[in-house]
């Protein structure tokens, strides 16, 4: 953000730019899709590759840019969250809302460049993107929610590679992810369960709370599954499968060690999370061509 003018930083910081973990956590299932959809002994698109990578940007900052409109009220009373450019009136909601704007539209450009399958899935997946923020406000698994939203990419991903074609391995990548989502969310949520609860918000790391760890293992598990699942009906070779094992081996390691009443041990055990997305997306590469 040095390299761009300073009028323009709280505008990054609303899209958290500054942030790139969540990006990347919304591009790589998407990025799994594309791999998994490619031909047999051929590379992934590298133009959809791109495509999809900036608009994970841009929707990944719209998401952020509607969940701050909607929680400014609350952001202000959450230490973690009260410097946030709304929340510390560094924007105004009319800039908000124009900045918002912008990051729609460069999104449904990218979008309605893609095949009509693939156009319907991204135009079902807007009201999900809408409503996420008002999920911790009505029910206990809003980490739930924001799997079956951040995902989707992985059935979009797929069906962009392979010209609207939808099978089995989409569907077990887009289970996998929402598995994903719950183990490294939840642990996330850790970091303000104390003013959730103050606020009366609902979180799985309130929900699960002593047995977090417990049920995240069991994603884990599930995760795995739906991982192989999504291999056997890919026809992949076996360094898939051996990826895709370390990856949830790495999870399991990382739940051993995370400290759930230390916030920058669940920051660091979340962040670790893009290189399990990127491991399981050399699976599917290498699953192709090997």
């Amino acid at each position: 953000m040095e390299f761009v003018d300073k009028k323009w930083h709280p505008y990054l910081q609303l899209s958290r730019v500054d942030k790139p973990i969540g990006s990347w956590l919304l591009f790589l299932p998407s990025a799994w899709g594309i791999c998994a959809a490619s031909p047999h002994l051929a590379l992934p698109s590298l133009p959809l590759l791109f495509l999809f990578g900036v608009g994970a940007v841009a929707m990944r900052g719209a998401g952020c840019t509607i969940n701050d409109m909607y929680d400014v009220d609350i952001d202000k009373r959450v230490y973690r969250t009260r410097d946030r450019p709304l929340a510390s009136g560094k924007l105004t909601r009319s800039q908000a809302t124009l900045w918002l704007a912008g990051q729609l539209g460069l999104s449904a450009f990218i979008l309605f460049s893609l095949n009509t399958t693939t156009i319907t899935v991204g135009v079902m997946s807007l009201g999900l993107v809408a409503t996420y923020p008002y999920m911790k406000r009505v029910t206990n698994y809003p980490q739930l929610f924001l799997g079956v939203t951040f995902n989707l990419g992985a059935i979009m991903g797929y069906t962009a590679a392979s010209g609207g074609v939808l099978a089995i391995a989409p569907l077990a990548l887009y289970t996998a992810g929402i598995s994903w989502t719950m183990i490294y969310d939840t642990i996330y949520a850790h970091q303000d369960k104390k003013d959730d609860a103050l606020l009366g918000l609902g979180s799985t790391a309130l929900t699960f709370g002593e047995k977090t760890l417990s049920a995240c293992s069991k994603f884990t598990s599930i995760m795995g599954l739906a991982l192989a699942v999504a291999g056997i009906s890919a026809s992949m070779a076996p360094s898939y499968f051996v990826l895709s094992f370390i990856s949830c081996a790495m999870i399991l390691r990382g739940l051993n060690t995370v400290d759930l009443d230390n916030p920058a041990s669940c920051w660091e055990f979340f962040i670790m999370n893009r290189n399990i997305g990127l491991l399981i997306m050399l699976a599917c590469i290498t699953g192709r061509i090997i």
